[in-house]
């Protein structure tokens, strides 16, 4: 897990109003009194681009990471694909991508902005996914804004929309309101997960494995209070088998 501070983890569970503010809204400057956000700009189209499932999910993941941190990596390479399949694609979970992107990572706030841009054109996890699988490639590289023009370029993207969304920084506002809203709520390292339903939220952090993931999925789709800090957690359950492909 990338550590952002010191500042004390419990505060995680107090995250998931705020943090679910950022899914639907143009955030930056507010709009005036009375005035209405245009659901086909630019904003709300990388807004709504970065929430992925059904409206109706018992459970919503929000999961705030940050492109060039390698735990974030790792579980996007694993557990995230399989919590896709067994949770978002049944249904039952949507998941919603707050970024994070630390200051020791010089190239996280680009890839950031590469994402949500290609969010604008409805291809925000397909960019998430190739950002994750080629970090090792990029991170460092004096050449990783290239690096990920060609991508976007691979998926097919609106590559002059695309260029005037990342040269002028058209999606930025949101990336920095989603860092204003972790430090808030005193979140300290990426990746980190409310899982937040009917029934409550819990909170996990670092590259945590399916299993794990998904016993704390099933006590809140199930309404299990979370566990009082230092209390034994709930027995282990048998993870759902994810859809197939």
């Amino acid at each position: 897990m990338m550590r952002i501070s010191s500042l004390a983890a419990w505060a995680l569970l107090i995250t998931a109003t705020a943090a679910t503010t950022a899914c639907g809204q143009t955030q930056g400057a507010a709009p005036a009194a009375g005035a209405s956000v245009n659901p086909d700009s630019l904003l709300a189209r990388a807004d709504r681009g970065r929430m992925k499932g059904a409206e109706g999910a018992q459970v919503t993941i929000i999961e705030l990471s940050d492109f060039q941190c390698p735990y974030c990596r790792e579980f996007a390479a694993g557990t995230y694909r399989q919590v896709d399949s067994a949770y978002v694609r049944t249904g039952r979970a949507r998941i919603l991508y707050i970024n994070l992107p630390l200051s020791t990572h010089k190239e996280a706030f680009p890839a950031a902005e590469a994402a949500m841009c290609a969010g604008a054109q409805g291809k925000f996890w397909e960019m998430h996914d190739r950002l994750f699988a080629t970090q090792r490639e990029w991170s460092g590289q004096a050449d990783a804004v290239q690096r990920f023009e060609r991508i976007a370029g691979e998926l097919r993207l609106d590559m002059a929309a695309w260029r005037d969304c990342t040269a002028n920084d058209r999606t930025a506002s949101l990336i920095v309101a989603d860092a204003m809203q972790a430090a808030e709520a005193r979140i300290n390292g990426t990746p980190t997960f409310i899982l937040n339903g009917r029934g409550g939220q819990r909170a996990l952090s670092g590259a945590v494995p399916f299993d794990q993931f998904a016993r704390e999925m099933d006590a809140v789709l199930a309404g299990q209070p979370a566990a009082a800090p230092g209390a034994q957690g709930p027995p282990a359950q048998t993870p759902p088998t994810p859809a197939q492909p």
